[in-house]
């Protein structure tokens, strides 16, 4: 009987055909989706965080060649007597061992993006060696003034910090943001492409999977019809088995497309903007310190504070989380302890004002400044641990799914050979 067996045979052609397809559609898929987001996680993301993490040492090694100029005594006192020991305000310290830490995570960032931008990390290598070489003609005039009285250091040291201060401003940084905004775009396209891939093999494996159900269910259906048989138990088997793969593979690949976008826009995201605000904060801080030495040019640096002190409230004002709301809290003490500062300065005591630039009490600016670095970076790796995990998330929704879908699969197409062996024995 000819009909029965190539009917058997169409039967079982299509529904291997099928078998396979899938198979062959959730290998490629999960190890696809796999690779999309190991290059987010382990590529791209790094990158963009060091472009970030460049940046932010950059700026706070500015803001710590800055307060280098306010070290020194107090000026002298014409009622105490003339043994009395000079009073030092700030001997720089503190400021040098910052600057060295920043040119040191400088030097790991640079490293890092190296690999990926060698002729731009050249140019700014060129262009930093030449902001080295004014902070060091600063730093020169700094160290080798004989007693130096606070407010008051060499013209030299003050002229060389305000070219370092343009080089930075007009070439360094903007190099940098140049790469920063790549990085960020690179980000954007990786978790686009990983979300977009596991979704669409999602769909591919679920209507490939669905299908073949369709054509075991139809397969049974008709063995009951035409040879009267109530069940085939391999075929009613590798059902089970596809079905099952059905639903598992298509919920790892959706969740993970979900942890992905997840691991962007509660990780990333928020990590580049503390990032940005960084920056402004630093650079608040560094016109403050020069502000509180360089007269001539004091009301364009409170301008610039200003403005940088505006840009970091607004980066924060984006996140509602009540760690944020702390955040902004501790900054604006931080402008309220430099309205103090300036008020003192303006009044003409420069020793007032340098006591408050680089004292630690809770109304001085380094304190207050520091206090709110603390919990910037505190809420910083928050956002970083939140990719981490998302990102994690991800990866293990995908893991081990390629040897469960060679398995399953497998057993199946064995289960459906198995199942049309015995009717085809029948009519042979």
């Amino acid at each position: 009987m000819p009909g029965p067996v190539l009917r058997l045979r169409t039967q079982a052609g299509v529904t291997l055909l099928l078998l396979a397809a899938t198979l062959v559609t959730a290998l490629l898929g999960f190890a696809d989706s796999a690779d999309r987001v190991h290059r987010l996680s382990g590529v791209s993301e790094p990158r963009a965080a060091a472009a970030g993490q460049l940046y932010q040492a950059l700026a706070d090694l500015d803001a710590q060649r800055a307060k280098s100029l306010v070290m020194g005594y107090a000026a002298p006192d014409p009622t105490a007597p003339p043994d009395a020991t000079p009073v030092l305000v700030d001997d720089g310290v503190l400021a040098a061992l910052t600057a060295q830490a920043d040119q040191r995570d400088a030097a790991t960032a640079l490293a890092q993006l190296a690999a990926a931008e060698p002729q731009q990390v050249q140019g700014l290598l060129d262009t930093l060696n030449l902001y080295d070489a004014w902070t060091g003609t600063e730093e020169y005039f700094v160290g080798t003034q004989a007693d130096p009285v606070v407010g008051h250091p060499q013209p030299g040291a003050v002229d060389n910090y305000a070219q370092a201060d343009a080089l930075l401003g007009a070439q360094l940084l903007p190099q940098v943001a140049a790469l920063r905004d790549t990085a960020d775009r690179q980000v954007a396209s990786d978790r686009a492409d990983a979300h977009d891939a596991a979704l669409a093999y999602a769909v591919g494996l679920g209507t490939l999977g669905v299908a073949t159900l369709l054509a075991l269910l139809w397969w049974q259906r008709d063995l009951m019809v035409r040879h009267n048989r109530v069940l085939n138990p391999p075929l009613l088997v590798a059902t089970a088995c596809v079905a099952a793969l059905l639903v598992g593979a298509t919920t790892a690949l959706t969740g993970a497309a979900g942890q992905v976008d997840a691991a962007v826009a509660t990780g990333y995201t928020p990590y580049a903007r503390l990032a940005q605000a960084s920056v402004a904060a630093a650079d608040a801080e560094a016109r403050q310190s020069r502000w509180v030495v360089d007269t001539d040019y004091r009301p364009a640096l409170a301008a610039d504070f200003q403005t940088d002190s505006g840009r970091v409230r607004q980066l924060l004002a984006q996140d509602p989380s009540p760690a944020a709301a702390v955040v902004r809290q501790r900054f604006d003490a931080y402008v309220s302890s430099d309205a103090g500062l300036r008020q003192l300065a303006d009044g003409g005591d420069v020793n007032g004002a340098a006591l408050r630039l680089t004292g630690v009490g809770r109304q001085d600016a380094a304190f207050t400044y520091y206090d709110f670095a603390i919990h910037l970076g505190a809420l910083a790796g928050a956002d970083a641990a939140a990719f981490s995990s998302h990102a994690g998330a991800a990866a293990e929704d995908l893991s081990g799914w390629t040897g469960i879908s060679a398995a399953g699969l497998a057993v199946a197409m064995l289960l459906v050979l198995g199942g049309v062996r015995p009717r085809l024995r029948e009519y042979s």
